[in-house]
């Protein structure tokens, strides 16, 4: 694309990535290891599609779980900077993980997005995810007649433009 300012003139073109090349992608525990009758009343909130607001996570009602529960399923603890995503239905919806959710789990129904580049730009991606062109790939790319779904191997598959890291 064109650069706008100055300073960037010769920065070099942008850089076209696949989500699996910059990320590690996990789908949430399946419903076999984690059951209803495993909330409680205080312990560790667990995301679900519910809880993805328009940029980050919408909480407050989010079921919980004990520590021992939390330590069994540690695979999908959410750290700082983590995106998740629905994986059925409203495919082109995320939201960042900020510090307030760190430590937090997710749900089977979701996926979990991990930066794993020296660079951590899970705020600019988050934006990028963001923008119709981003979401239209997401959905077209989704499978399922009556109800779209992702999978970690067609998110993997997603590609967008990066600017050069000076930019």
């Amino acid at each position: 694309p064109r650069l706008r300012f100055a300073e960037f003139r010769g920065a070099g073109e942008w850089e076209v990535k696949q989500l699996g090349e910059i990320s590690n992608i996990r789908t949430g525990p399946f419903g076999s290891v984690l059951h209803e009758s495993d909330y409680v009343e205080f312990g560790t909130p667990i995301i679900t599609v519910e809880h993805l607001g328009e940029f980050w996570i919408e909480g407050d009602n989010a079921p919980k779980i004990t520590d021992s529960d939390k330590e069994r399923l540690s695979p999908y603890v959410l750290s700082e900077g983590d995106i998740v995503f629905s994986r059925v239905g409203s495919v082109d919806r995320s939201a960042i993980i900020r510090d307030a959710e760190k430590g937090w789990l997710f749900s089977g129904r979701l996926l979990r997005l991990r930066v794993i580049t020296k660079e951590n730009f899970s705020a600019f991606l988050n934006q990028m995810l963001k923008h119709e062109p981003s979401k239209a790939q997401i959905r077209d790319n989704a499978v399922g007649q009556t109800m779209p779904s992702l999978n970690t191997e067609i998110l993997k598959r997603i590609s967008l433009s990066f600017p050069s890291l000076p930019e």
